[in-house]
């Protein structure tokens, strides 16, 4: 009986220390070795992989068959793009992340049409991580409302990840323990040496 309740209380614990995803959503993990991450996604959104990319679409109640069909731009998009960075590559720090962000997460060329938010830089060993919300602006010709967005860029030696969620407005709140499940499950197996 004792090793039951042991059992028990280690699955319960696992549980209690695994990252979130809505009641209504079920996780899935995505492990790619070539690129060397992984990251847990509701497996009611489908998937499209490219050369370094995994794009996740996800209708904002994770109703499968409504995913299947929604398109990015409305959906919820989680995002990991992933390269390999050579070891002579020009140093990537705020400034260029700030430079960055409009284009890759908005599709903006214009940065004024992007407010960035929570922009944060941290280190741990040779690990950069910088993190920031991003608003990007409604686009009237293409019916786009407003979009909110998460972001994190992980640079370690060798690789630069990006990560991004991405909703209307609209959806923020209902996205909400998605887009931090998403965030906070990526695991990067290449080496953070000191």
């Amino acid at each position: 009986m004792r090793n039951a309740t042991r059992i028990l209380a280690g699955v319960l614990a696992a549980y209690c220390l695994s990252p979130r995803v809505p009641a209504e959503a079920r996780p899935r993990t995505i492990e790619n070795g070539e690129m060397k991450y992984s990251v847990v996604l509701p497996s009611e959104c489908r998937t499209e992989e490219g050369p370094g990319t995994l794009e996740a679409i996800c209708a904002p109640d994770f109703d499968e068959a409504k995913s299947a069909e929604l398109p990015a731009a409305t959906g919820l998009l989680l995002e990991v793009d992933a390269e390999a960075v050579p070891s002579d590559a020009k140093s990537y720090g705020l400034v260029e992340f700030r430079r960055d962000v409009p284009e890759a997460v908005c599709g903006e060329s214009e940065p004024s049409k992007v407010r960035l938010s929570d922009v944060k830089e941290a280190h741990d060993g040779a690990a950069t991580t910088f993190t920031a919300r991003v608003t990007c602006s409604e686009i009237r010709f293409l019916g786009l409302g407003e979009r909110q967005a998460q972001v994190k860029y992980v640079i370690l030696p060798g690789y630069r990840y990006r990560l991004m969620a991405r909703s209307l407005s609209g959806d923020a709140d209902k996205v909400k323990d998605a887009v931090e499940a998403f965030v906070a499950s990526f695991k990067s197996t290449a080496e953070k040496k000191s």
